[in-house]
């Protein structure tokens, strides 16, 4: 009996450690298994509620971005005998020196047709003017086609000689100028010496918005009574007045203009 309970055992122990070992890698097996689910579903948990982030360079706002402005288009201005001016206030006096810089150009004339008309051109030193920048500024609005040369029948030359010239414009002081004519509206003639009022040049009249066309009126003007044009009126409001107007005033209804063919 003892030696039959004691095989029973012996079997029974031994199917035990065959159970045993048949149940141990099945466990291990299932172990790694739920701990492989709780990762994952900590990971993805975490995933939920942790923002996202990108290698790369961030983005910027739209409008964080300052554009370039673009570059301001450069004008050249009109040329003008007046230097530039740091105030708008006209100038009551000029001092009268009496002597006189005379260019020292030479410039043929743009047309090719009519009778050519030399001239010189000098300015008092006490008006602040440069004599080859003026006589320069002169010329161009001499040779312009809206000017005496437009119609074909004169053109123009500067000379640095004035002993070849046939006529010479002064740009002189108010006292200087009265010594040789009465300039009438900025201008007058005495002989071959077309005299224009270089105070009067430097304060552009009420009449005119710029000083470059109302200085290219008193050298039309000037030149124009040399060539014996006679004085002139507004003959019809709201058209060009007359290059041979006197225009520093009053217009007479007319519109403001500084050449004889506009």
């Amino acid at each position: 009996m003892n030696q039959r309970w004691q095989r029973w055992q012996e079997r029974a122990a031994a199917v035990g450690s065959a159970v045993r070992r048949a149940l141990r890698p099945s466990v291990l097996l299932a172990v790694m298994l739920v701990l492989g689910v709780t990762a994952a579903t900590a990971v993805w948990a975490k995933s939920m509620v942790s923002p996202a982030y990108r290698v790369g360079n961030p983005s910027i706002a739209a409008n964080s971005v300052t554009a370039t402005p673009s570059p301001t288009p450069t004008i050249t201005p009109t040329p003008t005998l007046t230097p530039t001016a740091t105030s708008t206030a006209k100038a009551t006096t000029m001092a009268s020196s009496g002597k006189f810089a005379n260019a020292t150009l030479n410039l043929d004339p743009t047309s090719s047709v009519g009778e050519i008309k030399h001239f010189a051109v000098r300015v008092e030193t006490s008006t602040g003017l440069n004599a080859n920048s003026a006589a320069t500024t002169i010329a161009a609005v001499l040779n312009d086609p809206r000017s005496w040369t437009g119609d074909g029948s004169v053109r123009f030359a500067l000379v640095a000689d004035a002993t070849k010239a046939d006529f010479t414009i002064s740009l002189s002081s108010p006292t200087t100028a009265a010594k040789s004519c009465a300039a009438v509206g900025g201008t007058c003639v005495a002989g071959t010496e077309v005299v224009v009022d270089a105070l009067a040049l430097k304060n552009t009249a009420s009449t005119y918005s710029n000083s470059a066309d109302w200085q290219r009126y008193l050298i039309n003007h000037g030149v124009g009574s040399w060539l014996g044009k006679k004085t002139a009126t507004c003959t019809k409001a709201g058209q060009a007045a007359p290059v041979m107007m006197v225009q520093q005033a009053s217009l007479g209804g007319c519109t403001a203009n500084p050449w004889p063919r506009p």
